[in-house]
């Protein structure tokens, strides 16, 4: 059933809200290195948890688990990305690390198409499993996280109050309209990450095509990604997210209004994974600069956490639609308005986010 699939496709989402929320307070108070490699080890043993599966259920609770892995290791490594680049690619680095997300899907995408294991799911779990597990001791590499000790003289965390840091002075409207750009991305976003291939069999495609279509969305936005991250370290901080979040609502209408056909849709998917992942490179590239260094992990940790509640969403949101008789087409038309409203909440954080760290550069005697 489409809601089924809508609550399957969200469990992860789930787990990634509840863990980007607690993995990013703890990154902030014991350090970033120990939650990233948690978070790996849980996400790739729970991933092989799901070969195991044998109904519904199951399957929702390994899904919900790998969430919990993958939510509490992304808030430190997008921080970590961040805080160890050069001034002039901190943008950048985010970026290319961002665009690690649709290589790994389109990998699974390529396992399924070879077809080595016939049409059987599960090689993809085995594979994403113990990757993860491979890489983890890897990981014991990293530098010691340094932004406690760059800013000593800051509050520690245990007297911070955490929602008034986010939310407090200075803060409020930055954080409130990073959380609805980040929920309205990812609900676009994820939607199509778990919709795409049903929507273009629905609209008259194979499923063979549904597949390819579904790979150059995920090559697009891999490249985007990388893109975006470098626009933004040239200084193009508002004509890089604006033009992307229109380019993007207009290859939707492409997908909603248009007659379908296979090159079509190849060209439309790859447009539209390329200007969403601009658009949310944006958003994770500018979210370690909104907050001081003792809460930037919790602040990027509930910035995740907004955007997760938006992936939980869109698939639900597709589900629902669905089941209430709409199109395939008219569900993609929705998202549409959604984009739009997204795209000026991004614009409206990056002005705040850039007057906050002009301030932030004029030392207090000058100020006075």
């Amino acid at each position: 059933a489409p809601l089924g699939k809508g609550i399957f496709l969200g469990a992860s989402a789930v787990g990634i809200f509840i863990a980007s929320v607690i993995g990013g307070f703890l990154a902030d108070k014991y350090g970033r290195k120990p939650i990233v490699v948690l978070g790996v080890i849980v996400f790739g043993l729970f991933s092989l948890s799901t070969l195991y599966a044998n109904g519904l259920g199951t399957l929702i609770a390994a899904r919900f688990m790998t969430g919990l892995g993958l939510g509490a290791a992304m808030p430190a490594v997008i921080a970590y990305a961040s805080d160890h680049s050069p001034e002039n690619m901190k943008k950048r680095a985010v970026g290319f690390i961002y665009c690690a997300i649709p290589i790994g899907g389109l990998l699974s995408g390529a396992v399924m198409q070879a077809g080595v294991f016939g049409s059987d799911w599960r090689p993809v779990y085995l594979v994403g499993g113990i990757a993860p597990i491979v890489i983890a001791p890897l990981l014991f590499l990293l530098p010691k996280s340094h932004s406690r000790a760059l800013n000593s003289a800051e509050l520690p965390l245990s007297q911070w109050n955490i929602l008034s840091g986010l939310l407090g002075k200075g803060h409020f409207y930055t954080t409130i309209f990073l959380w609805m750009a980040n929920f309205g991305t990812l609900l676009v976003m994820y939607l199509l990450l778990g919709w795409m291939p049903s929507l273009l069999v629905a609209m008259g495609l194979s499923q063979p095509q549904s597949q390819y279509v579904q790979m150059l969305y995920n090559i697009g936005m891999s490249i985007g990604a990388a893109a975006g991250g470098y626009l933004l370290d040239r200084k193009l901080l508002y004509s890089t997210p604006g033009t992307a979040f229109i380019a993007l609502a207009a290859f939707l209408a492409v997908f909603g209004f248009l007659a379908l056909d296979f090159q079509t849709a190849l060209m439309a998917a790859f447009a539209i994974g390329a200007m969403i992942a601009v658009a949310q490179a944006t958003l994770y590239a500018f979210a370690p600069l909104c907050y001081s260094s003792s809460i930037r992990n919790t602040g990027v940790g509930a910035a995740v956490a907004a955007g997760r509640l938006g992936t939980i969403a869109g698939p639900l949101f597709a589900g629902s639609l669905l089941g209430a008789g709409r199109s395939a087409a008219q569900v993609l038309i929705a998202l549409i308005p959604i984009t739009l409203a997204s795209g000026t909440m991004t614009l409206l954080m990056v002005k705040m986010s850039t007057k906050r760290m002009e301030l932030s550069e004029v030392s207090p005697t000058k100020r006075l």
